[in-house]
């Protein structure tokens, strides 16, 4: 506490003031469902955003579907749970797992870097030029840096067999979507700007690279799922449900660290609003994690001019507030077995 709060508090204010601590920071499994179907309520009636041209023939208007799943497997689904949809940059969170598996993560901080150091900068000469691409750069040269190169279909089923482990069912590819990235890619000619000398640096073929993140864009999931994934990372690598360790519990921390970190114009006031580490895709789908309680995952395709979902990014703010929830949080939350 405070000194100043301290200075100013007698003994029995005080003891007062940690037992109102410990209850803002020690629920019941009640509290939990009660926050979730509250917040769900609230918001579901939202008619604010547009759904994205790009997933306009696969997302159907009105659409809700929210999950909260527990380290411990006890979960509260409301909606849509079951309605799947492209992951788009949210796979970039089984791809950071696999490459934590590889890599320590100073090997990997030293991969991003366009200067070949670890300083975390990105001012190589490569950023002189502007690209134009469909999809984020830096997804496209993690996925890249993937062992084995050489071997996309390897790489494809390390990221898909990972989502397995980690969600308890395999993602399903969604065609239409991966027939957009293939055209668009074409159309914006990025192998060949990636081909070009002292263009952006990946790690392996321009081609395959391209066409293997184009796919994994395309992958496909519900809330439920996605909950599932995001709980085993915030119990440290152990699905809540199996059991067993779908990675080594040592990187769930980076991986968390990158979910907090990556994301123009979404995870700076995202992490003031909430405080918890998040992904999102224009597809209208968000996914939470906080290590220790578990995770959020929230999808209404209708989003905003900067591509997050209305309705998901409320109800998320919503239950975020309403138990406290916060990877800033001086103490973790506890929830009653």
């Amino acid at each position: 506490m405070p000194a100043s709060v301290v200075h100013i508090l007698n003994k029995k204010q005080h003891n007062e003031y940690i037992k109102y601590v410990d209850m803002e920071r020690k629920i019941s499994f009640d509290d939990v469902q009660k926050a979730v179907v509250d917040a769900y309520e609230e918001v579901k009636s939202l008619k604010e955003g547009e759904i994205d041209p790009r997933v306009a023939d696969i997302s159907k208007a009105g659409t809700f579907g929210v999950s909260l799943v527990l380290t411990d497997g006890r979960s509260v689904h409301k909606g849509d749970m079951d309605t799947v949809f492209p992951l788009g940059p949210i796979v970039k969170v089984p791809v950071s797992v696999v490459l934590l598996s590889q890599n320590t993560p100073q090997e990997l901080v030293k991969k991003a870097c366009d200067c070949g150091a670890s300083c975390g900068c990105h001012k190589g000469k490569e950023h002189k030029a502007k690209m134009l691409l469909p999809f984020g750069k830096h997804g496209l040269r993690a996925v890249s840096a993937i062992q084995p190169q050489g071997d996309p279909e390897s790489k494809f089923s390390l990221v898909t067999n990972m989502i397995t482990a980690m969600s308890g069912a395999p993602a399903t590819l969604n065609d239409s979507m991966y027939k957009y990235y293939q055209q668009q890619t074409a159309a914006d000619k990025v192998v060949d700007q990636l081909s070009v000398e002292g263009a952006y640096r990946i790690y392996d073929d321009p081609a395959q690279t391209v066409d293997e993140y184009s796919r994994l864009l395309s992958l496909q999931m519900s809330t439920r799922q996605l909950a599932t994934m995001g709980a085993t990372i915030a119990a440290d690598g152990r699905n809540p449900y199996s059991g067993q360790y779908a990675f080594d519990g040592t990187i769930a921390a980076p991986v968390v660290a990158l979910m907090a970190t990556r994301g123009k114009h979404f995870i700076k006031p995202w992490m003031v609003l909430t405080g918890l580490p998040a992904k999102k895709t224009f597809a209208g789908g968000i996914l939470a994690v906080l290590p220790g309680f578990g995770a959020l995952a929230a999808y209404a395709p209708e989003v905003c001019g900067k591509g997050v979902s209305v309705k998901a990014s409320r109800f998320m703010e919503l239950v975020a507030q309403k138990l406290g929830l916060s990877v800033y949080s001086s103490a973790r939350v506890e929830v009653e077995k």
